[in-house]
C-alpha cells in the first residue's frame, strides 16, 4: 500500500491540515474529492457533478521521474496529496 501526504491549503496558505497516510490512488483521489467538497454550497457540488459549467477535477502530476502528486482544482480551498517515497 502506497503512503500518502495530504495538505489542505487556502490560497497559498496552509490550513494546517496535514495527516500521513497509506491508501490506493482510488482512494486517495475520494478523500480530497470529500476534503475539497466541505467548502462547496450545494448548489456547487449539484453544478460540478451534473452541471455543465466548470467540472470538479483532481489533477495528477504528470512529471516523469518524481513522486506520484494529486491536486484538486481551486483557487481558494485546495488539498493535495503527496506519495512518500522512502
Amino acid at each position: 500500500m502506497t503512503e500518502w501526504v495530504i495538505e489542505g491549503f487556502r490560497g497559498l496558505s496552509s490550513t494546517g491540515f496535514s495527516q500521513r497516510r497509506t491508501g490506493s490512488e482510488n482512494r486517495v483521489k475520494l478523500l480530497l474529492e470529500r476534503l475539497a467538497a466541505r467548502h462547496l454550497t450545494d448548489n456547487e457540488i449539484t453544478e460540478a457533478t451534473l452541471g455543465s459549467g466548470t467540472d470538479f477535477e483532481i489533477q495528477r502530476d504528470k512529471r516523469l521521474g518524481n513522486p506520484v502528486m494529486f491536486t484538486t482544482n481551486g483557487t481558494d480551498y485546495h488539498y493535495v496529496a503527496k506519495q512518500v517515497i522512502n
